[in-house]
C-alpha cells in the first residue's frame, strides 16, 4: 500500500499569511465585521475549520460569501506578490514521481489554480477548494474513497487542519512553516510534525519507517 498525499495551501505551499490577513480582515470590515481586528483573532478562526467558526461568530452564508469573494479577488490581484516556501517545488516533485498528490484547501480554487499555473507546478492531480466542499473532512474522505489502495495523509499549518484530517482518519503531518506555530500544533497531536520543507522529500519514507516500528517503540 503507497500514499496519497493531499496538502493544504495556504501556510504550507504558499507564504500568503501576510497578504491573506490583510485582505480578509479588511473584507470582514467592509462587510460589517470590524471586529474581526487582529493577526490573533484571525489565527483562531484556524483552530477549527475556518467556515465553521465564522458561522460561530454569527455571520450569515451571504456574509461568508461576501466575503469570500472579496478575499478570492483581492488575492487573484496580489498573486505575483505570494511566494512558494523556499524549497517546496523540488520536495514535492520529488514526491510526485511515486504518489498521487492533491490539495484540499478553504481557498478557492481559482486562486490556487492560477497560482500553481504561475509557478509551473502542474504536478498536483487536483485541487478541492472551498467552492468545491466548505468541509475539509468531507473532501479527505472522498479523496480516501477514491484512493482505496493508498493511505491518505493530509499536511497542514493550523490546528484546524489537524482536527479536520483526524475527523476524517487519515495521517496527519503539521508543518511548522506556516500560520500556527510548532507550540500551538503540537495541541492538535497531529502524527507527524515537520520543520523545513526539505522533509517533505522524505515524508513516505519517515511513515513507512514509523509504521514498521513495533507498537511498544511508539
Amino acid at each position: 500500500m503507497g500514499y496519497v498525499f493531499v496538502f493544504d495551501y495556504d501556510g504550507v505551499i504558499v507564504d500568503s499569511l501576510s497578504i491573506f490577513m490583510k485582505s480578509f480582515l479588511r473584507a470582514c470590515d467592509k462587510e460589517g465585521w470590524g471586529e474581526l481586528d487582529s493577526k490573533e483573532k484571525f489565527l483562531h478562526l484556524f483552530d477549527g475549520n475556518m467556515y465553521k467558526n465564522m458561522r460561530n461568530m454569527g455571520m450569515t452564508t451571504d456574509d461568508i460569501i461576501a466575503i469570500v469573494y472579496r478575499v478570492r479577488d483581492d488575492l487573484i490581484k496580489h498573486q505575483n506578490e505570494i511566494p512558494l516556501f523556499p524549497g517546496f517545488k523540488d520536495a514535492v516533485s520529488s514526491l510526485a514521481h511515486s504518489h498521487p498528490l492533491l490539495i484540499a484547501t478553504s481557498n478557492e480554487s481559482r486562486v490556487v489554480q492560477e497560482m500553481l499555473s504561475l509557478h509551473d507546478l502542474d504536478i498536483f492531480k487536483e485541487v478541492l477548494g472551498s467552492d468545491s466542499e466548505p468541509s475539509k473532512v468531507k473532501k479527505l474522505i472522498s479523496i480516501k474513497k477514491r484512493f482505496q489502495n493508498d493511505q491518505c495523509v493530509y499536511i497542514g499549518d493550523t490546528i484546524g487542519d489537524i482536527i479536520e484530517g483526524k475527523q476524517a482518519g487519515v495521517i496527519t503531518v503539521a508543518v511548522t512553516w506556516g500560520w500556527h506555530d510548532e507550540h500551538r500544533l503540537k495541541n492538535a497531536h497531529p502524527d507527524y510534525i515537520l520543520s523545513s520543507t526539505e522533509e517533505l522529500i522524505d515524508l513516505d519514507h519517515i511513515i513507512r519507517r514509523s509504521q514498521s516500528r513495533p507498537q511498544s517503540l511508539h
